[in-house]
């Protein structure tokens, strides 16, 4: 009998064995599968993270991007307006300048000289002359024989303007400005690019 006990004691410790082993295996393959599940979830969560922080990195951007935007559009209408405020005092000087000299002596030499210069454009003898209503008497006086002068309200600032035929031309201390205005906007250095 002793035997037998010791028989079924090792088949005992066999089954035992075999049950520990099994176990194990067990444990091991839910532990494995447990950590497979856990590294899926965990990648998943990686990866919605990276498209949040993606969304949310593309979406500052843009709502920076968008005020920075906006802000080079206000500074350049705000340059744009201060460029014009410059430029219109400029102006407005060189006016003053211009009314003071036509209001003064050297006013009728200015205009002989003109007459003569637009003569010498148009290639002609002759011409008909424009010039501001208030100075049509002084025109008179400068402009070659054979030569009329008209009123011309159009002329603001002084000078003269002629016409032969159909050829113009215009030395007009109004166009004389507005050639100068443009060459001071172009070489003012006050350029509103940013």
């Amino acid at each position: 009998m002793i035997e037998e006990n010791e028989r079924a004691a090792k088949f005992m410790q066999a089954i035992q064995r075999d049950g520990e082993q099994r176990r194990a295996a067990i444990m091991k393959a839910i532990d494995a599968e447990t950590d497979a599940e856990l590294e899926k979830a965990k990648a998943a969560a990686e990866a919605k993270a990276q498209q949040m922080g993606d969304y949310e990195k593309i979406r500052l951007q843009e709502d920076t991007n968008r005020r920075l935007s906006h802000s080079v559009m206000d500074i350049e209408a705000e340059l744009a307006q201060k460029r014009s405020q410059v430029t219109d005092e400029v102006i407005g000087a060189c006016e003053e300048k211009l009314a003071a000299f036509v209001a003064g002596p050297e006013y009728s030499a200015y205009l002989k000289e003109s007459a003569r210069a637009l003569l010498k454009m148009l290639h002609a003898e002759t011409a008909e002359f424009y010039a501001r209503p208030e100075d049509v008497k002084a025109a008179e006086a400068a402009v070659p024989a054979g030569c009329s002068v008209q009123p011309d309200e159009g002329i603001r600032l002084g000078g003269l303007r002629a016409k032969t035929g159909a050829v113009e031309a215009d030395d007009t201390l109004d166009v004389k400005l507005d050639a100068q205005k443009d060459w001071f906007l172009q070489n003012s250095g006050m350029s509103i690019a940013l």
